[in-house]
């Protein structure tokens, strides 16, 4: 009868143990990793004289690896863009990219579904023709405005993560 009551007593401990140690032991002991990436949808405007009148190239770009994520977060747009088919064919299923062009003067949005549930960093590029970094991380909230301007763009949570 003893036995039993330690078992049990042991049993409880154990359950209590790895409730109170939260959900990270749990998830680190079986290799399940917490994504960083929760956006879910992008809304754009672009003023009249954004990118001097031209069209802006916009890629989120969702990596899935954190040494991808690192060499990403070193690019400018513009270093970004001249080595973008590269990189994805590169990285295959570990970065997705979503893609848009945005007129100025215009509206648009663009949902995003990455196809994993582990993202490490979002980052979106602009391929403006003024200098600049035209470099921002966009994964840490559900919903964004991004309104562009004519030098440079501005990032605004809506819903945050």
């Amino acid at each position: 009868m003893l036995i039993k009551i330690r078992k049990s007593l042991v049993l409880t401990v154990l359950t209590c143990s790895l409730l109170l140690c939260g959900c990270d032991a749990v998830k680190s002991a079986v290799g399940i990793q917490q994504s960083k990436v929760w956006l879910e949808k992008i809304n754009f405007k672009a003023a009249d004289n954004a990118n001097n009148s031209s069209p802006v190239k916009i890629h989120i770009v969702i990596a899935y690896k954190e040494a991808l994520a690192t060499d990403l977060g070193k690019l400018t747009a513009f270093d970004y863009f001249k080595k973008a088919d590269k990189l994805k064919a590169d990285a295959g299923i570990d970065m997705d990219v979503f893609s848009i062009d945005i007129v100025p003067g215009s509206s648009n949005s663009l949902p995003i579904v990455p196809t994993h549930s582990t993202g490490f960093i979002a980052l979106m590029f602009a391929r403006y023709t003024s200098p600049g970094d035209h470099r921002t991380n966009v994964g840490a909230d559900y919903e964004i405005q991004v309104d562009l301007g004519k030098n440079d763009l501005k990032v605004t949570p809506i819903k945050k993560g």
